[in-house]
């Protein structure tokens, strides 16, 4: 066997995994949505944009693995090299499953597997949740001092 040719089949199977999302479809098995244009191109999402993709997994371990992995990518700005267009950027669809396999070897090579940050990036999602909360009590809060501060 070829050395380069088990890759490509990981590629073959990942493209698989990734559509370009109609609108109106639906979709029973686990999936989540990947912001295919503007300067977020490769960002995941539950809720479908009106230009992405849709990543479609076999299982919901499977989905959690692909969406934190397409987080930290786009996080990273792995994405960014990648876009094209001079009015409104995008990616394609090749170039995002290079990006991503790229990424899945880099990850099988190391020592430290999903398992072991999971939880802390669990935690993380959930205080910033919190935060966010928070910033928008005060939000209305200082919008409520304004209203009595101009006695409307």
């Amino acid at each position: 066997m070829k050395k380069g040719s088990k890759p490509f089949k990981k590629l073959v199977m990942l493209k698989a995994k990734i559509k370009t999302h109609k609108l109106g479809s639906t979709y029973s098995q686990p999936h989540f949505f990947i912001l295919n244009k503007g300067n977020n191109a490769g960002k995941p999402c539950a809720q479908h944009w009106s230009n992405c993709f849709v990543f479609l997994a076999d299982d919901e371990q499977d989905k959690d693995f692909f969406y934190l992995l397409f987080l930290g990518l786009w996080e990273l700005k792995f994405f960014r090299k990648y876009l094209i267009g001079s009015v409104i950027e995008y990616i394609r669809l090749g170039d995002l499953v290079d990006v991503v396999e790229e990424a899945i070897n880099s990850v099988n090579a190391g020592e430290r597997t999903f398992l072991d940050v999971a939880p802390a990036l669990d935690q993380i999602e959930s205080h910033t949740a919190q935060l966010q909360k928070q910033i928008s009590y005060l939000i209305q809060l200082r919008r409520a001092l304004f209203y009595k501060y101009l006695n409307y």
